[in-house]
């Protein structure tokens, strides 16, 4: 009787693992029939989602949440469970980065900011491009036949948008890589707010 009380935790037991693994890699389809703004008109996002930045053999990954508009960014960055790693600001006084330590760093952009903490090129007012499937018409860029932007080439940074979140011509970015100055950036968006 124990043994076969035994079996029976153990299916339930990988029952209940297999629905909880199935949870976390499907993601249900957004609806196609969402209505976005003109790339060139969207003034302010919100976004969620987890960013993987490679340089050389390191690399990190974190969740982040962005909110940007054209005068002002602040970007939250967090561990995988949740816990605030550090918070980077922009606003009219210049670049604010505040870690979980409370220590605090100011410039006058971000790129120079970033740049002094972590040593590498990361180009924020261009990432606020990228991630609405914006390209710098100046430079060479590929679309899709709806029109999106598949791949550009950006001030020395070579982009790709590998997912949108439908099949919406207006349809925002939902996985996307840059690479460039010996970076390699993959964000993964989960959740657009405009």
């Amino acid at each position: 009787m124990n043994c076969r009380l035994f079996t029976w935790a153990r299916m339930g037991l990988a029952g209940l693992l297999a629905s909880v693994l199935l949870a976390c890699t499907v993601n249900p389809p957004k609806d196609v029939t969402t209505v976005r703004p003109a790339r060139e008109e969207i003034a302010r996002f919100e976004l969620n989602g987890r960013m993987a930045i490679t340089q050389g053999e390191h690399s990190n990954t974190v969740r982040v949440h962005w909110e940007h508009t054209a005068s002002a960014d602040l970007v939250r960055f967090a561990g995988p469970l949740g816990n605030t790693l550090a918070e980077l600001r922009r606003d009219g006084s210049g670049a604010h980065w505040t870690g979980s330590d409370g220590s605090t760093y100011e410039a006058a952009n971000t790129d120079e900011l970033l740049v002094h903490l972590t040593d590498m090129s990361i180009p924020l007012d261009r990432l606020s491009r990228w991630v609405l499937g914006l390209p710098d018409t100046q430079m060479p860029f590929q679309n899709d036949t709806l029109g999106r932007m598949l791949s550009s080439t950006d001030n020395g940074w070579t982009v790709h948008i590998n997912r949108y979140e439908n099949e919406a011509p207006s349809a925002l970015p939902t996985l996307l890589d840059a690479e460039g100055h010996g970076l390699r950036i993959r964000l993964a968006i989960e959740d657009w707010q405009l």
